[in-house]
């Protein structure tokens, strides 16, 4: 227990002897404020008792307390408010950064996605680039083979009216040999 603080005091014409733990600066002063609160309303209401007055004073001291106690409370709830919302931010910062965290890790794999991609499509883009070159040759042979194609289309349709021309000559060849057979054949029989 601590040293104990004793002083004398005066409320209302009356000494009074404290025994605190508080400072003897701090009873004197609470004392002062009781006096000065009975003065007021033993002169307010002079027919009171002194016990009447201490009663009074003590209910208006009692409510001047709550009254501030109210006010304290909303102060403090004032005050822990901003803690309060502090917490829950700290709370949402770290979701959000729980969240950043998570999208990147999306972002990491959608990049690797796309590098994976970026590498896939340079490989099409060279085996295109292979195969480009292989129809381009393939299509310059074919054009050779279709030039060649149409050439022996020609002499094929060449050699054809020919064989037709020699047909045609056979036959009337054959016809004339046929007549001149003929020929020969009646004039023998003559």
């Amino acid at each position: 227990m601590g040293n104990k603080n004793k002083v004398v005091v005066k409320i209302l014409g009356q000494e009074y002897t404290i025994v605190s733990d508080e400072p003897r600066e701090y009873m004197q002063k609470v004392s002062n404020y009781v006096d000065d609160k009975m003065v007021e309303i033993a002169e307010k209401y002079k027919k009171l008792s002194t016990a009447m007055v201490g009663v009074l004073t003590a209910i208006n001291i009692a409510d001047e307390y709550y009254k501030l106690k109210e006010e304290f409370d909303k102060l403090k709830d004032k005050l822990n408010r901003p803690a309060v919302e502090l917490e829950e931010t700290k709370d949402q910062l770290a979701t959000t950064m729980m969240e950043i965290n998570k999208k990147n890790k999306e972002y990491e794999k959608v990049v690797n996605e796309y590098e994976k991609l970026k590498k896939d499509s340079n490989a099409l883009k060279e085996e295109y680039e292979v195969l480009k070159e292989e129809v381009n040759r393939l299509s310059y042979e074919l054009n050779i083979k279709e030039s060649k194609l149409k050439k022996s289309d020609k002499i094929i349709n060449d050699l054809k009216n020919k064989l037709v021309q020699s047909e045609v000559r056979l036959i009337q060849t054959k016809k004339e040999l046929q007549e001149f057979i003929d020929t020969f054949d009646r004039s023998t029989d003559l």
